[in-house]
């Protein structure tokens, strides 16, 4: 039998039978024909401008799907993802207008660091359920974002602006960003102990212990990283709209898990990675873009988004 495949990353997807589809696969066969449709129904789709606009505007939704990726890998879910994105948005607002531009930047990036720390030592030393930690938070840091302001925060400086707005010859840089982030977190899943060791403990966590993995101080690492990931976006968007919004997460979280799981990152743990959250991202970025420029309500969009969403996860475990 002749065994097609296609090429991505490091691995080979296998088109041989359409029981043996992969969910990725199938995911980039849904784009294309997406794409064919939105330029046929939308003119204005396919132009370079809007493409590019897109990209730039799916960076916050990457880095929120990246780190969401880290955590699923391990089993986890992180529910608090949107209540960081407003707590960093604030904060580094504020830490701009008092400290300057670079100063801005890091302490907003310490801040959601942070966050992921918490929530990363209540897991791994009060051996808390990810999912009731991640809750907790994310009532927790709302709670002290509404504490600092209720209102937007404006009147940032003018260089900032160029993170999430600028250009660097006819690339934005917030789609500059997202390459390199994609890049990083692939090469640190796939080329590294550390990311050997973050599907070995989502696989199986007690094996993994007995190889002498170190799975407290994975889990640990992993969720600062996912701290620093949401806190990155949420610096892209404030530079972009020029003003620190409390309610900048509002909708992300749902957005950022459904891109994990449409693009064939488990659940359970294990089984996933950045290809699959650049795919699960793009979907997303494109559906709503073609559907904004066709006048179809914002609604319709968030049920397709469940379907796929529902559809993924009944595929994946088809797939086993």
């Amino acid at each position: 039998m002749v065994r097609n495949t296609i090429k991505i990353g490091d691995k080979a997807l296998s088109l041989t039978a359409p029981g043996k589809l992969s969910p990725q696969v199938l995911l980039i066969i849904i784009l294309v024909v997406m794409g064919i449709a939105f330029t046929i129904a939308a003119p204005g789709f396919a132009t370079g401008g809007n493409i590019l606009n897109v990209l730039r505007q799916a960076s916050l939704l990457f880095m929120l799907a990246a780190g969401q990726t880290l955590v699923l890998l391990l089993g986890g879910l992180d529910l608090s993802q949107g209540s960081v994105v407003g707590l960093v948005s604030v904060v580094t607002a504020l830490a701009l207008m008092r400290f300057g531009t670079g100063a801005g930047i890091m302490i907003g990036l310490l801040v959601g660091s942070a966050t992921g720390l918490a929530s990363g030592l209540l897991i791994t030393r009060a051996k808390v359920q990810p999912f009731i930690v991640s809750l907790g938070m994310l009532f927790m840091l709302e709670g002290v974002t509404f504490l600092i302001t209720r209102a937007p925060i404006s009147g940032l400086p003018g260089p900032f602006f160029f993170i999430g707005g600028g250009m660097l010859g006819v690339i934005p840089v917030p789609v500059i960003i997202f390459a390199v982030v994609a890049f990083f977190v692939y090469q640190l899943l796939k080329n590294t102990v550390f990311g050997r060791n973050i599907y070995a403990i989502g696989g199986n966590e007690e094996a993994a212990r007995l190889s002498a993995i170190r799975v407290d101080r994975v889990k640990l690492l992993v969720w600062i990283l996912n701290g620093f990931l949401v806190a990155l976006g949420s610096i892209i968007f404030t530079s972009r709209v020029q003003s620190g919004q409390p309610l900048a997460g509002g909708g992300l979280l749902l957005e950022a898990i459904g891109a994990a799981v449409i693009g064939g990152t488990s659940l359970f743990g294990g089984r996933g990675g950045v290809i699959q959250a650049i795919l699960g991202v793009l979907f997303i970025a494109f559906l709503v873009n073609g559907m904004n420029l066709m006048g179809i309500s914002t609604f319709i969009k968030d049920a397709l988004i469940g379907v796929f969403i529902i559809f993924a996860v009944w595929f994946g475990f088809r797939g086993k």
